[in-house]
């Protein structure tokens, strides 16, 4: 067991129990000197949605994590890989998502005009990356108003890429913005591309 998660243990365990955090992390030192464990953490599942550019909510990553442990083949183990490959089959379907907890949402957004490649961008590794949708969808409304029928895209950046995907498109109509979820990937640059064709 790494040390740090000792200590988060005994804090956590001095809080709650209203002991003294040092008796506890004497007890859960002495509890772990004969073992070990790898620990994955539901942060290391948000880890691997950034790096792909999947927006995901914390319970969602809890959840996956969850799958991934029941379905684990103690032979092989998890890995990164494991994550990213349980990450592959995860889409963050914003329908089922009451707009309450879009805030929970977490990624960094870029929003654009289709056929435009400039685009703004909502939030920041590795420090602005919770509550950013709202904020994103909110742009993307203000910019199709700006040009009724005019197709405005909502993806989420992968950290380290400037390859992004479309996830949401915004679209004025009479009634209000209507907001669908993009069914083909396709990024800001083929788009442009395939309209030159």
């Amino acid at each position: 067991m790494y040390d740090y998660m000792i200590e988060e243990m005994a804090d956590a365990i001095a809080k709650e129990l209203r002991v003294d955090n040092n008796d506890a992390l004497r007890v859960l030192h002495q509890f772990w000197e004969d073992k070990i464990a790898h620990v994955w953490q539901a942060d290391d599942v948000l880890e691997c949605a950034m790096d792909a550019g999947k927006p995901i909510t914390r319970s969602d990553a809890l959840e996956l994590l969850q799958g991934t442990f029941e379905d684990l083949d103690s032979e092989l183990g998890i890995t990164w890989g494991t994550l990213e490959v349980e990450l592959q089959g995860y889409h963050l379907d914003l329908k089922r998502l009451p707009e309450d907890r879009y805030n929970e949402v977490i990624g960094v957004f870029k929003v654009w005009r289709q056929g435009n490649p400039v685009a703004h961008q909502v939030g920041l590794y590795p420090d602005r990356i919770q509550g950013n949708l709202p904020k994103a969808i909110a742009l993307a409304k203000s910019m199709a108003d700006e040009k009724p029928g005019a197709p405005i895209l909502i993806g989420c950046e992968p950290r380290g890429s400037d390859e992004v995907k479309p996830w949401l498109e915004v679209i004025r109509v009479e009634e209000g913005a209507r907001i669908e979820e993009k069914e083909k990937p396709c990024t800001r640059y083929n788009q442009d591309n395939a309209s030159a064709s």
